[in-house]
């Protein structure tokens, strides 16, 4: 039941609706109903409340009214004021309208006035221009009246005034007649009357030109098929006029000059060019008689000096016949002509060819300056040409001489060329009582070659019999390229490189490289690969040895004596005739300096006559190659002659040194003083070698291209492939036996034989190879590859010669450095594996082939049993006793009980050989002091295991008692060794050494994800820190009884990716490597941290941060900011380190190509050092004070970071295939370093193991010790196609671990 109200209550909420529009408070009311009875006392309420309201109106309408009368009548007075101003702004208005009237009519007044004045002054200004024009017509009819009359000058002078009257008077204002009235703009320079006056002058002009121009002409008359021109003085029409009046006129006119230059045209047709240049090579005479010049005839006296007095005569004609205005233009257009004609047809061809015609020479150059001072005379002008070329006669004939040289060369060498013959070379040596030369010991044999050959004994030329000891198989490749640069190995490959040792290899590399490209770019481009020719020796190796032959040996003391060898070879007859010329050249200094000629204009360029001979060099050099294209043997041509061309320039310097002694010229005159022929003595040596060396790499190629139709000799035994294979070794015996007969006639002996044993040594090297990479080879292949070595050994037949006894001598294996290889190779075929043990324990198989090669073919050879098992173990057991006896020696002398393999350094070297074959291959004298280190060998590092990942691994660490982390821990106990790898997976794994997986972390669809991480250190054995390409870095937890690896840190101020991290437990600092080209420095504490910026937390924006929020692990991750940023570097920075033994240093390296010193405190960068390639990787050798960089040119830099080093690379490690881009050092030793590579393989280096570099500023250059391929896969290609190596460590307990895109972390321990 609803709630009952009182009336009351009800009509007082009516009025507060009604007045306020406020509804009820209270439920009640508002829910109240109305009943009929409660109405009339609610409308007395709203009819009280009415009335009410009205009484409040009239009280405040009493209390307002004295002021509303006030009001009223203010207005009332308002609108009077109002009436008032509009009766006032009329008044004002008519005013106004009756101003404009009288300032209309004033107006009209004052246009009227004005028009007047206009009439008025237009009146007065045509008067003045009928005036003028009036006098324009007087000024015209006088000139016509002087034309008429013949007065020409006198009509020009009037046609003067009539064009000025026209430009100044008629386009000018009227002068006003009042200066009460206005000039109005009256010009008739536009009118048609002044036209017609200004055309009726152009006619008269016109007929002036025409009647100047006819007189000009009959004044100068040319009749150029008479070959006559003739110059008048007067001329009659109606009456005489002067030749000065028609100048004159024309003067006037303007056409003076074209009428010269018209004449001076006229003048060289008819006069000039048929005696100075004839025609069909008939010159013609001149005549001058009286006004006339013409052409006569042949001339008779062709000599200069004959055509200079027939100029002098033109000249002379000329001034004399014409106005001097007339004749001095005409020489500025005339003369040049002459003299360009002169110098190209007369001059040039006079100057001397010899030093014979020096005298007339110097006549004619009298009588061309005396002609060049007559026209100076004249006031004439264009002789300056003459009198320029007379003051570079001397160098104009020192042209001439070269030129002409050039000319002799290029014309005598196509008839020389085939003009053979047999010269002899004649060497004298000392040798020792105890060489081989003279003492018949067979142990000298190998050094002997080395020893006659040596250039700083001789000052000739390359011996021939460099008989060194055989160099290595794999190094027959590149048996004749010694004497070029090679970036991968520039030093002597190959024993069998005759003639090239000690200084000349030093010289061949080091100086003059600029000399590769020579005869002026001409030709032998691309020509980086060639091969060393051997030198012409001049005894056979054995006669070398022997002292048999064709030898003197006078006896000089009891030590040593002295003796005379000989060999002679085919030149063609080219080399005699440059010598021919290069001594005409001395002899012509000599004649020029002779009192008679040494005051002659020419004198003073004698000296310059010192440089033909080397440009006549240089043209035989560019041009040679054409020349002997011809012959068969053409490029063993061309190194004979080279040869024969540098032995006699050597002696020819010798010889002039002797005369010049007593030679009255002075002696900066003298040619030993001004011919330096060494600079093009050794172009032309290398020269011959570059021929030499085409000739020999296309026959090698030819030997390699006969043997792959063999295809691998795989199908030796396989109709139809065994026929092809049997084509191949008898095309390939065939063939060089071919080049010996082609050759035998050219070379000399010996370099026959050492050039065949080259070509010999590819073919058994081409077969050597291919039988090694057999891996499986039955009984019956084994025949059959036996029979070909049977076949190719008929090779030794090339190699037999005679001594002086009579007896026959095989010196096959002198000249070929692989046939004992070879020749183990056959045995090895055919043998027993008793045999080859025996020839590898007993024989001398270890000497020839490494014990891996044995191995394989032992593998090839026989099927797998227990004794191939102990003979391949027993070859690799005692592959190491080169350096056996040396170890042994040292183990005595430490008296150690158990024996030490160890490794020795002879000057800073490490030795691989024998002590002799040592000096032998470094060209050091047995008598000098070595200095022998020896160091704890390094063994070969032995696969231990492999462990797989899902995808590639980035970077791995080691965690040991001896590792960094480790020592900052103080916590890891041997067993206890933990490898830490980072994958592009985004995971993080530890290992141990079992290969069990011991702890993942987070996988990347949860929080903490990290995508392709790059790198990864431990900073204790409780924590890690890694990054990637999220471009952050993060802080780990370890908990190794838990095994898990869970974000407690994470680290943002890199706007890209992170390449590197460098961490140090100590201070708790983490240094990271972006690409965005910056370096941070991260505390690995987040209290010790900033707050990360936030434009790069992931929170900043709305879809990150939506992602966020759906990945978010339960734990949020703290994150923070860098504790400073180093800024310097241009490129993405590749790596970072702490210096070893202070964090507050940090070294960086770039794609920049620098290496940069940073002090961490200031942030700021202290040393840049810039090298040459892009830097990808970096560590610290500190006892060396070395940082060794890995570059992105395959090799690794040694670079000294100090402020006083004066030499930045300090050494380059070479080996690498491709880029190097990681690195660490050897724990065990200060030398060792160990790189990984894109090539696919891990090398280890000491840096004591050395060879002097070839190119400036490389320092020395490493060789790594041992090199690590990846495991379980197919071998790398050079560019590590699927086995890049990206990571690698060196620690002391674990061995060498390393990572790489074959998805595995891979564990290798000496």
């Amino acid at each position: 039941m609803a709630p009952t109200v009182p009336d009351q209550e009800l009509g007082e909420a009516l009025l507060q609706s009604v007045q306020y529009g406020s509804f009820p408070q209270s439920e009640q009311v508002a829910s109240a109903p109305v009943s009929p009875t409660a109405l009339p006392k609610l409308l007395e309420v709203v009819r009280k409340a009415r009335d009410k309201t009205k009484d409040e109106i009239r009280k405040v309408s009493r209390d307002a009214a004295p002021d509303v009368d006030g009001w009223i009548e203010q207005a009332r007075k308002l609108q009077s004021d109002i009436k008032r101003s509009q009766e006032t702004a009329q008044e004002i208005v008519q005013e106004a309208k009756a101003r404009e009237e009288h300032a209309s009519r004033l107006a009209d007044a004052n246009a009227k006035l004005s028009l007047l004045y206009s009439e008025i002054a237009y009146n007065d200004n045509l008067v003045q221009v009928i005036t003028r024009l009036k006098e324009l017509t007087s000024l015209l009819d006088a000139a016509q009246d002087n034309a008429v009359h013949g007065d020409v000058l006198g009509a020009l002078n009037k046609l003067d005034e009539v064009v000025g009257v026209i430009t100044t008077r008629l386009s000018a204002a009227p002068t006003p007649t009042s200066d009460a009235l206005p000039s109005p703009n009256l010009s008739v320079a536009n009118a048609r009357v002044v036209g017609v006056l200004q055309n009726r002058a152009a006619e008269l002009r016109e007929s002036i030109v025409g009647n100047m121009t006819e007189l000009w002409n009959a004044l100068l008359v040319v009749d150029s098929s008479a070959g006559r021109i003739s110059c008048k003085e007067t001329v009659e029409k109606d009456k005489s006029v002067t030749i000065d009046t028609v100048v004159e006129a024309l003067t006037k006119l303007g056409l003076l000059e074209g009428l010269i230059s018209s004449f001076a045209r006229q003048f060289d047709k008819v006069i000039i060019c048929p005696r100075l240049t004839g025609s069909n090579q008939v010159l013609s005479s001149i005549a001058v008689e009286g006004a006339d010049i013409r052409i006569t005839g042949q001339i008779k006296d062709t000599g200069v000096k004959a055509a200079l007095e027939d100029i002098h005569s033109i000249a002379e004609y000329l001034s004399t016949r014409l106005p001097r205005s007339v004749a001095t233009s005409l020489s500025a257009k005339l003369v040049p002509v002459i003299s360009n004609r002169l110098i190209k047809n007369w001059l040039l061809p006079a100057v001397p060819l010899s030093t014979d015609g020096v005298q007339d020479f110097q006549e004619l150059l009298s009588y061309v300056l005396g002609l060049a001072e007559y026209l100076d005379e004249l006031g004439w002008s264009g002789q300056e040409r003459l009198r320029h070329w007379v003051d570079q006669s001397a160098q104009i004939w020192l042209a001439r001489q070269k030129e002409a040289a050039i000319v002799r060369v290029h014309q005598f060498s196509p008839k020389l060329v085939r003009e053979k013959k047999t010269v002899e070379r004649v060497e004298t040596q000392m040798v020792s009582k105890g060489d081989a030369m003279l003492g018949h010991q067979e142990d000298q044999e190998e050094e002997w070659g080395a020893e006659w050959g040596e250039e700083e004994v001789q000052e000739e030329e390359e011996p021939s019999g460099k008989d060194a000891a055989p160099a290595p198989s794999q190094q027959v490749e590149e048996e004749d390229m010694s004497a070029w640069d090679d970036e991968e190995d520039t030093r002597v490959e190959d024993g069998t490189d005759p003639g090239t040792e000690g200084k000349s290899k030093v010289e061949e590399h080091n100086g003059q490289e600029e000399e590769d490209a020579e005869a002026w770019d001409w030709g032998d481009e691309g020509e980086t690969e060639q091969a060393e020719p051997p030198a012409l020796s001049t005894r056979k190796p054995e006669e070398q040895r022997t002292g048999k032959g064709k030898t003197t040996a006078p006896q000089h003391s009891g030590a040593e004596k002295e003796v005379t060898l000989r060999e002679t070879y085919t030149v063609t007859a080219i080399p005699d005739a440059i010598i021919e010329l290069i001594m005409q050249v001395v002899a012509d200094v000599a004649t020029l300096n002779h009192p008679g000629l040494a005051k002659s204009g020419i004198a003073h360029a004698s000296v310059g006559l010192y440089a033909i001979p080397g440009l006549v060099l240089a043209m035989y050099r560019a041009t040679a190659a054409s020349y002997y294209s011809k012959d068969i043997a053409g490029n063993m041509l061309i190194y004979n002659d080279c040869t024969r061309l540098s032995d006699r320039l050597r002696t020819f310097v010798k010889e002039q040194a002797e005369r010049d002694k007593s030679s009255p010229l002075p002696y900066n005159l003298r040619s030993s003083a001004r011919l330096n022929f060494d600079d093009d003595i050794r172009a032309i040596e290398r020269f011959g070698k570059r021929a030499y060396g085409r000739e020999m790499e296309s026959q090698r190629t030819i030997i390699k291209d006969l043997l792959s139709g063999a295809q691998g000799f795989k199908t030796c035994t396989t109709p139809p492939f065994d026929a092809e294979c049997d084509n191949a070794v008898a095309m390939t015996i065939d063939r060089i036996e071919e080049v010996k007969r082609h050759w035998q006639d050219i070379l000399s002996h010996s370099a026959l034989l050492q050039s065949l044993g080259s070509i010999v040594a590819t073919a058994l090297t081409k077969f050597i190879d291919d039988v090694e990479e057999m891996t499986d080879i039955a009984e019956e292949e084994s025949k059959k590859l036996r029979s070909y070595c049977v076949s190719l050994s008929s090779l030794s037949s090339l190699f037999q010669t005679t001594d002086d006894a009579g007896e026959l001598k095989d010196m096959t294996s002198i000249y070929t450095p692989n046939w004992f290889k070879f020749q183990y190779l056959s045995e090895i075929l055919d043998s027993s594996l008793a045999d080859i043990r025996y020839f590898w324990t007993d024989g001398e198989l270890k000497l020839e082939m490494d014990a891996e090669e044995v191995v394989d073919l032992i593998k090839a050879l026989f099927a797998e049993s227990e004794h191939r098992r102990k003979a391949i173990s027993e070859i690799r057991r005692t592959s190491m006793t080169r350096r056996v006896d040396l170890s042994r020696l040292v183990n005595n002398l430490l008296h150690t009980e158990k024996p030490i393999p160890f490794e020795f350094l002879v000057n800073g070297q490490f030795l691989r050989t024998s002590i002799d074959d040592f000096l032998t291959q470094n060209g050091i004298s047995a008598e000098s002091t070595l200095n022998v280190e020896y160091t704890r060998a390094l063994l070969p590092p032995l696969h231990v295991s492999s462990f797989e990942h899902d995808d590639w691994v980035s970077a791995v660490d080691v965690l040991t008692e001896s590792s960094p982390a480790g020592v900052w821990s103080n916590g890891v106990q041997s067993g206890q060794e933990r490898i830490l790898s980072a994958s592009y997976d985004g995971l993080l794994r530890v290992w141990n050494l079992s290969g069990d997986v011991l702890a993942t972390s987070t996988a990347p669809n949860n929080g903490g994800r990290i995508t392709s991480l790059k790198t990864a250190k431990w900073l204790s054995d409780k924590k890690i820190a890694a990054a990637g390409l999220d471009n952050v870095v993060r802080v780990y937890k370890y908990d190794d009884d838990a095994r898990s690896i869970t974000p407690s840190l994470e680290l943002y101020n890199h706007n890209w990716g992170v390449e590197d991290i460098a961490v140090h437990g100590p201070s708790n600092r983490i240094l990271s490597a972006s690409a965005d080209t910056t370096i941070s420095l991260f505390s690995s504490t987040s209290k010790d941290s900033p707050a990360a910026p936030e434009k790069l937390l992931p929170t900043s924006t709305t879809a990150s941060n939506k992602r966020q929020r759906l990945s978010r692990p339960d734990k949020t991750v703290p994150a923070r900011g860098a504790l400073s940023t180093l800024s310097g570097h241009s490129s993405p920075v590749s790596s970072v380190i702490f210096k070893p033994d202070d964090a507050t240093v940090a070294y960086s390296a770039s794609h920049d190509h620098t290496l940069r010193t940073w002090d961490l405190p200031t942030s700021k960068c202290v040393d840049t050092r810039t090298t040459g390639h892009s830097l990808l990787s970096l560590t610290a050798l500190p006892k060396l004070n070395l940082l060794a960089t890995g570059t992105s040119a395959r090799h690794i830099t040694l670079i000294d970071p100090r402020a006083s080093a004066t030499q930045i690379a300090v050494m380059t490690l070479r080996g690498h295939t491709n880029a190097v881009v990681s690195l660490d050092t050897n724990p065990t030793s200060e030398y060792g370093l160990v790189s990984g590579s894109h090539d696919g393989t891990a090398r280890i280096w000491d840096v004591r193991s050395v060879r002097p570099a070839v190119s400036v500023g490389e320092g020395q250059v490493g060789e790594s010790v041992y090199v690590i391929e990846r495991q379980g896969v197919e071998k790398a290609r050079s560019h590590g196609e699927r086995v890049k190596v990206f990571g690698v460590r060196w620690e002391r307990e674990v061995g060498i671990v390393s990572a790489g895109e074959d998805k595995r972390v891979q564990v290798n321990r000496q």
